[in-house]
């Protein structure tokens, strides 16, 4: 949600977006991030209405991600450790597979 967020802000207020996210998405109880969000839609509804769109429309499938304790929602944000091997892992793949056609590989 935090990555689609991002698509519709302009770069500069990105932090700034993030930071008035993160209370959402911490937040203990359904109710909470709802009026979390609602703090976000007021503050940024304005000027970034497509975030405040794709949130709404997005909710049924975010409120399940509460149900998750502290430490398994920490687990499931931090997806650029995986990320990163997945990164690596086909990079070896397609460097492999170079190496059988007799090209060099590029993946440093």
């Amino acid at each position: 949600m935090l990555r689609a967020s991002f698509r519709y802000a302009a770069h500069q207020h990105w932090d700034a977006i993030a930071k008035t996210l993160k209370p959402i998405y911490t937040a203990p109880t359904e109710a909470a991030a709802l009026d979390r969000f609602y703090e976000f839609a007021g503050v940024w509804g304005g000027k970034y209405q497509a975030i405040v769109k794709l949130w709404e429309d997005s909710w049924a499938e975010f409120v399940p991600f509460l149900n998750f304790d502290t430490e398994i929602r920490r687990v499931i944000c931090s997806t650029n450790a995986i990320e990163s091997v997945n990164a690596r892992i086909r990079c070896a793949t397609r460097a492999r597979q170079r190496d059988h056609r007799g090209s060099q590989s590029d993946c440093e």
